[in-house]
């Protein structure tokens, strides 16, 4: 009797499921594997922001990137899980924890991959960014005028991000197509061109070219890129670890305010080498 009390609940969990795709309209995943080249896939159209919530509840684990179109209400998938891309999230992850100074449990700066949680602006739209670093609530409370948790968004929606007051600081990398029949001659990598953005709360947008090919260089052995070592300053993304921090206590905020950085955090500012991420994307690429 249990046995067929359980598969009539496998029954109506799956005509429930039929009934609200019939009565709601949400985006549709392929049936068939899907090309990078194919990308952005159009997925929906016409759908809600609640139903589009609701797809990314479910669907937010599916190895692919979507992206809803405000303007037409279209939804695309816009990119999708690769080693390249999981390499280059791995590495991002663990510059952005080095501040702590090796603690792994309940650490002052957190630093998690992908969580689902609304955009700042009161749309209702939720998003899904690929790394998020933010303060412990121990030191810094979610901010009470708002609903909003003030962590870094994905790369498309970055200019909308900054008009976010507990937004610091934004980073975007772009990794293009390789170059074909053309490689390294000492380690056989093919040639590829990444650009990096940073758009960080009162300064003006940073910008790097730093794969082993210039952007728009038509012979990377003869015009070799300028990103070719470690540590080099110009090819670092430097934001300081105080900006996690940030939470004045008042708007606007006082000239002589300064956050609060934990007396366990080690240095003074987050430092990212392009260089290493540019290896990292190669190294993965073969």
């Amino acid at each position: 009797m249990s046995h067929a009390r359980y598969s009539s609940d496998i029954w109506w969990a799956r005509n429930l499921d039929r009934f609200d795709e019939l009565v709601h309209k949400y985006p549709k995943l392929p049936t068939n594997p899907v090309e990078e080249s194919s990308l952005p896939l159009k997925i929906g159209s016409k759908i809600t922001i609640k139903n589009y919530n609701t797809f990314l509840e479910n669907h937010g684990s599916a190895g692919y990137k979507f992206w809803f179109d405000k303007k037409t209400s279209d939804v695309f998938i816009i990119g999708m899980a690769s080693t390249i891309h999981e390499a280059v999230v791995s590495l991002l992850q663990d510059y952005f924890k080095i501040p702590n100074n090796g603690v792994v449990v309940n650490p002052p700066i957190r630093v998690y991959g992908q969580p689902l949680h609304y955009e700042p602006g009161g749309t209702g739209l939720k998003i899904v960014p690929d790394v998020a670093v933010y303060p412990n609530i121990a030191f810094v409370l979610r901010p009470s005028a708002s609903p909003v948790i003030p962590v870094p968004p994905s790369d498309l929606c970055m200019l909308r991000w900054m008009k976010e007051k507990y937004v610091r600081a934004v980073i975007s990398i772009k990794i293009l197509e390789e170059r074909p029949m053309i490689r390294e001659p000492v380690t056989g990598y093919f040639y590829k061109t990444m650009t990096a953005k940073l758009y960080h709360q009162g300064m003006d947008t940073q910008r790097w070219d730093f794969g082993n090919a210039k952007k728009y260089s038509r012979d990377p052995v003869n015009n070799p890129a300028d990103c070719n070592a470690p540590n080099l300053p110009a090819f670092q993304i430097t934001i300081p670890i105080s900006e996690v921090f940030w939470d004045p206590p008042l708007f606007p905020i006082p000239l002589a305010y300064a956050p609060v950085v934990p007396a366990t955090i080690v240095g003074n500012n987050f430092v990212i080498d392009l260089y290493q991420i540019q290896r990292i994307v190669l190294e993965a690429s073969i």
